[in-house]
């Protein structure tokens, strides 16, 4: 099953990145594509409305094409910067080697698509050896903002010699703003009408025998619409056409009249699968109940009725404006039948592994239980493969009251919440997680009463005593076999360590590295072994604090956990050891990563947060930075639990400010160039052409808002302009960061002891 599910996965995958064979049968177009190929330009837009051949035209220059190739064909569910960006370093991977290195580097990081992965694709493309063309198919699919905002990111990338062909159904005004637009090349509609002699064409390619005043008045109706004629021709084979009137007319008459033509079995086979983005025949026979789908697209591909398929015929696409003139029959004829329809997609979907897809059937079909019941399955997956945007929007779509009807996931959306660093929505659904009644048995792993005990340690909301309590509950009800030990075990030890008992939370954690280890959990490894790091400084013990570092961050590397919110608290630490050691060109890319990260460790996770902050102060302190020291200081003292068992951890507190009040009174102060969270979200967006007042509705806040913290970049980055601060950024390891090296890397480094102690 394992296989047959990454099969079909891979196909999905195949499918998209690779572009479609030109029918020799249709119009050719070769002076326009040598009029856009061969100037200056290095984005081209190719946009009509559909059914005008853009996607043959694209093919056909593909295939003319001497320089080396990428395409990409986009759908709906691309539309998530994590996913986009997974498929165009698969597309570019011709290219520059570094886009197949990226792809496991997409992760979890809410905004580490923009700010780390565009960034450094885009400055793959602009240093690769040789011209290429990069086709993008369909990008009007493309709505969430911050899709668009990465994707043109890495269209500032394109080198001279190069060139990114998008095609779209209306103009894509907010794709690649400034120097890549202002000499874009722009094919339209009227570029691609068909004239008499490609009409002649597609006629013969069709077999159908037309008079030239016949032809000439199709050309006419049309308006020299490729699909329209296509479908003249085909339905001439038979009988003669009518005269209609203007092209919506005509294409509703035309589509009904290709329909007729078929036998009723066929056309309702067409009108119920038109739900389906791939037609792949045994789902097909799932979702219809029957056996013989195979054969039957086989045959419609033979009619040239607007279905194509994949070399080895194992999936098949409709065309997309024929697919949702099919869709609009299939909920007038069969309105009551559909949500049937996507309950079968979804069990077939389901049965193969492909959750994604099942959920979005459930959805789709109005079956909202189902559809949470497997959201809280495939939650993990999904944040792990950083899509967040996608698990965000199924969240949405399901709506709270549905999500509410399940425990199991209100837990999986509460742990979501927590890990992807949204406090508001944290503290909402930890709030209604905490209100559910217990006593419901035990689902897919999860305990709806150890869950609860277990969010309310590591949000301290009734402060650290009361959150030992929880965390011992949370180790007391999940037996060993439970894949949720080792998270109840961290938790437990964490709270040990911050509440004042070391000794026993080293043993609590041991046990928890040892329990992840069995269960394949690389995220409890991670905290852990900072945690026992943290220990380790302590009794000052620097030679075992480095072992624990390297350990949380080969656990991090080995793992695709990068972007998780614990990956912060280990490169805080990393930051810390180095630039103890004298290690200042790692300590420094370690220092520069994890205050880009520490946004995602907000209020709602002080277990985590406040830790990860002290790390950075001590860090910021070895540099000399005490204006960094001092605005983490604040965050911290912002996110504090309530009192109660907190003397430990005010200790700590107190340690760090004591030294940033020496460092301060022995004078030894160096420039900040540390941005606070705000500044740390404004920065990527200083990449794009968007203007002060777009990127505040991107980020939910004023133009006035914006400016500041701009104006605050620019000081502490000293820079003048956009392009200056992002070039700052870059070198300072604020943007286009790769994964940061790990410690063994930079051992062999000149070590340069610290200038500034």
């Amino acid at each position: 099953m394992v296989t047959a599910e990454r099969e079909l996965r891979d196909l999905i995958l195949e499918v998209k990145t690779t572009g479609p064979d030109f029918d020799p049968a249709f119009v050719h177009r070769e002076d326009l594509i040598e009029s856009v190929r061969s100037g200056p330009s290095r984005l081209v837009t190719v946009t009509a409305p559909a059914g005008y051949g853009k996607t043959s035209f694209l093919a056909e220059w593909r295939q003319r094409e001497d320089r080396a190739t990428g395409w990409l064909t986009l759908s709906s569910d691309d539309d998530d910067p994590a996913a986009l960006m997974r498929l165009l370093t698969r597309a570019c991977s011709p290219f520059t080697p570094v886009a197949a290195s990226l792809d496991e580097q997409i992760s979890t990081a809410d905004r580490g698509v923009l700010g780390r992965i565009a960034p450094v694709l885009a400055r793959a493309l602009s240093q690769c050896e040789h011209p290429f063309v990069l086709f993008i198919d369909d990008t009007h699919v493309l709505g969430s903002l911050d899709s668009i905002d990465a994707l043109n990111v890495v269209l500032a990338g394109v080198p001279a010699r190069c060139q990114v062909v998008l095609a779209s159904r209306h103009r894509p005004t907010l794709f690649a703003r400034g120097r890549v637009a202002a000499s874009a090349a722009h094919v339209t509609a009227e570029d691609l009408r068909i004239d008499l002699s490609g009409a002649a064409r597609i006629a013969e390619g069709a077999g159908a025998q037309v008079s030239p005043e016949m032809l000439g008045s199709w050309v006419e109706q049309s308006g020299g619409w490729a699909a329209g004629l296509h479908m003249c021709a085909l339905l001439s084979r038979s009988r003669p056409l009518a005269s209609i009137g203007d092209q919506d007319l005509l294409a509703d008459y035309l589509y009904r009249e290709c329909l007729r033509e078929l036998p009723d079995d066929i056309r309702r086979f067409l009108v119920s699968t038109s739900m389906l983005r791939s037609l792949v025949p045994a789902m097909c026979d799932a979702v219809l109940e029957r056996t013989d789908s195979a054969s039957i697209l086989r045959d419609l591909e033979a009619r040239q009725l607007f279905i194509t398929a994949d070399p080895q015929r194992r999936s098949y696409r409709l065309h997309p404006l024929f697919s949702e003139y099919l869709q609009a029959e299939l909920h007038l004829d069969a309105g009551s039948t559909v949500p049937d329809l996507h309950r079968r997609a979804s069990d077939w979907c389901q049965e193969h592994g492909l959750l994604p897809e099942a959920i979005n059937h459930s959805i789709a079909g109005g079956d909202f239980a189902t559809a949470s019941s497997l959201v809280a399955l495939a939650a993990l997956n999904t944040y792990t493969a950083g899509e967040t945007t996608t698990l965000g929007r199924w969240i949405g779509q399901i709506g709270d009251a549905n999500l509410l009807a399940n425990p199991f996931a209100v837990v999986v959306v509460t742990w979501y919440s927590l890990l992807s660093g949204t406090d508001e929505a944290a503290q909402k659904w930890a709030s209604l997680l905490g209100s559910m009644p217990d006593g419901a048995p035990r689902v897919n792993g999860i305990d709806l009463s150890s869950a609860k005990a277990m969010v309310r340690a590591i949000t301290m909301k009734r402060g650290l005593r009361q959150a030992l309590a929880d965390a011992e509950f949370g180790v007391q009800a999940e037996a060993v076999e439970s894949p949720w030990r080792d998270p109840a075990l961290q938790i437990l030890g964490s709270t040990l360590l911050h509440s004042g008992h070391e000794t026993r939370a080293r043993e609590v954690l041991l046990e928890a590295i040892h329990t992840a280890e069995v269960h394949g959990n690389p995220a409890t490894i991670v905290m852990c072994e900072i945690e026992l790091a943290q220990l380790a400084i302590d009794g000052d013990d620097w030679t075992a604090a480095d072992a624990h570092v390297q350990r949380a961050l080969d656990a991090i590397q080995t793992s695709n956990i990068d972007g998780y919110i614990m990956c912060a608290y280990a490169h805080a630490a990393a930051a810390y050891s180095a630039l103890h050691a004298g290690r200042r060109t790692a300590g420094q890319k370690f220092l520069a990563l994890a205050m880009s990260e520490r946004g995602r460790c907000g209020s709602a996770v002080p277990l985590i947060s406040i830790p990860t902050r002290l790390f950075l102060v001590h860090a910021s302190l070895q540099t000399g930075d005490t204006d960094a020291a001092r605005m983490l200081l604040r965050e911290i003292k912002e996110i504090l639990p309530p009192r109660g068992g907190r003397e430990a951890l005010d200790a700590r507190v107190a340690a760090a400010v004591l030294a940033t009040d020496e460092k301060e009174r022995l004078g030894r102060h160096a420039a900040s160039t540390a941005l606070t969270v705000a500044e740390q979200r404004v920065l990527p967006y200083l990449q794009t052409h968007l203007t002060l007042a777009e990127i505040g509705k991107r980020l939910y806040v004023s133009r006035n808002t914006i400016s500041s913290h701009v104006s605050s970049i620019f000081r502490k980055l000293a820079a003048s302009t956009r392009a200056e601060a992002v070039e700052n950024a870059t070198t300072l390891g604020l943007l286009g960061g790769l994964r940061a090296a790990s410690f063994e890397e930079h051992v062999s480094m000149t070590t340069t002891p610290n200038s500034v102690m």
